[in-house]
């Protein structure tokens, strides 16, 4: 299979399903803002109704991001371990070469603490065992390499995210950042690693939820067409939903 190919679909996928559910909230939201000629017990179940399926909305949505950072975490990475096989010669020219890789790299750092944050704190926010798991797997990963990270100005919070001190890193010595962030099986390396377990857990946790949910047609790899949620089709027709396929039984990755 042709990496970039599946991956291209993955982002076709992500980006139809994020439209339609934007479109299936506002479709609850109007209805739930309908007329008040009703009697108050069928606005509460209504009300009710509608609060469910936007948490359901949201829910997914943090998958949805989940599996986009944890992806553009990997995506960074490769950038990194490319670049930090890189070479340089001692005149003019390799200097300039090398200071232009600096930033490259120290750019792709910055993103990747961003992404790191997003998926860190998404994983606190959807619970569960599995996700407890994850959260502690990069904790000891970010551990390990407390000292190191300090040094080139990353620092942990206490709440576990990155920070970043912007001048300490540009002033960083180039081969203790690259050793840290463009080198196998280095810190960067290691998290992107446990990166690919996360998305394709975020991705099986899609696939669960849109059927627990509600969708109902049969879920194939990449681009089968389904309902996104039965209650939507009475008041909408041909709102479909594009997920990414089944890979492996993790169901249980949301509870």
């Amino acid at each position: 299979m042709n990496i970039n190919s599946s991956r291209n679909a993955l982002l076709r996928s992500r980006n139809l399903r994020s439209a339609r559910r934007s479109r299936a909230g506002k479709i609850i939201s109007s209805r739930t803002s309908g007329t008040s000629s009703r009697s108050r017990s069928s606005s509460t179940k209504k009300t009710t109704s509608a609060s469910a399926s936007l948490t359901q909305t949201r829910q997914l949505a943090k998958y949805e991001q989940v599996e986009k950072s944890a992806n553009s975490i990997q995506a960074n990475v490769k950038n990194m371990l490319k670049l930090g096989k890189s070479t340089y010669t001692e005149d003019e020219t390799g200097k300039k070469a090398q200071e232009n890789d600096k930033n490259n790299l120290i750019k792709y750092i910055k993103n990747f603490v961003s992404d790191y944050n997003d998926v860190y704190n998404d994983l606190g926010d959807l619970g569960g065992a599995a996700n407890t798991a994850f959260k502690k797997n990069l904790d000891s990963i970010l551990s390990t390499n407390k000292t190191a990270l300090k040094e080139i100005g990353i620092a942990i919070s206490n709440s576990g995210e990155l920070t970043i001190d912007e001048k300490t890193l540009e002033n960083a010595d180039f081969d203790k950042v690259k050793a840290l962030f463009a080198k196998e099986g280095g810190f960067a390396d290691k998290v992107s690693t446990k990166m690919e377990s996360i998305e394709s857990a975020a991705v099986n946790s899609l696939t669960t939820l849109s059927k627990l949910y509600g969708a109902t047609s049969t879920y194939n790899k990449y681009g089968t067409s389904n309902s996104y949620f039965n209650g939507y089709n009475n008041y909408s027709s041909g709102y479909s939903y594009y997920n990414y396929g089944n890979y492996g039984s993790n169901s249980g990755w949301y509870f």
